[in-house]
């Protein structure tokens, strides 16, 4: 039987806390199962096994990512998701550094909320994709970055214009729309290729991208 990705909510908006659950709420996938306001919220919603993602406004009072190191440091297995208005690089690299799955940025749609939500379920790592080409440079050239340079030539044209379309933050929807794909076979390049390039997620993955040679890559082949 089909069980939804059970999300706690903090925000300290009552107005932007019920927006949030109603874009989580018109898809089945999702149950908002906890809400709160407070740093002390945050801390109980953390301590509940039963959730898989707790969706955090880092600017609220006490909270910060001094809340997101506290809580990813007992609880290793919680998946956070920061969510904020704040678009440093420096703030995102700390909140990944310090165990955040998910980064996003407050204007973000409610269907983009749903795929980075249910990205971060199945175990990737999800950052607004404007977001991303910014903050890469940082990461590829930080000492303690576990994202490094690969080779790319033992992909096949076809995972690389999979690899094109994942770091351009598309979908694997969409990918297989662009491609003329199904998306079971999407997902099979996509495996491939991370098997290949020894990359967990789409994070790691547009590092890749990013280190190489857009012509070598091929990203330019995916078309909409």
């Amino acid at each position: 039987m089909f069980s939804s990705i059970r999300i706690g909510l903090v925000s300290d908006q009552p107005i932007f806390r019920t927006g949030l659950s109603e874009a989580l709420r018109v898809s089945e996938n999702f149950a908002v199962v906890a809400h709160g306001q407070t740093a002390e919220d945050a801390y109980r919603m953390a301590a509940d096994a039963s959730l898989d993602i707790l969706l955090l406004e880092i600017e609220i009072p006490g909270i910060g990512t001094g809340a997101v190191r506290a809580i990813c440091g007992a609880k290793p297995g919680t998946k956070v998701v920061v969510l904020t208005a704040v678009d440093s690089e420096g703030a995102i690299i700390d909140a990944l550094r310090l165990g955040a799955r998910g980064y996003i940025l407050k204007e973000i749609t409610g269907a983009d909320l749903r795929h980075a939500l249910e990205a971060v379920h199945g175990g990737q790592y999800y950052v607004t994709p404007t977001l991303l080409s910014r903050v890469l440079p940082h990461l590829l050239t930080r000492n303690e970055a576990p994202i490094v340079t690969r080779d790319l030539n033992g992909l096949t044209a076809r995972e690389r214009q999979v690899l094109g379309g994942l770091c351009r933050g598309l979908t694997n929807q969409e990918i297989a729309a662009a491609l003329g794909l199904s998306v079971k076979t999407v997902k099979q390049h996509t495996t491939l290729l991370f098997a290949k390039l020894g990359v967990r997620n789409r994070v790691e993955a547009s590092a890749v991208l990013h280190s190489a040679d857009s012509e070598t890559i091929g990203a330019g082949q995916l078309r909409h």
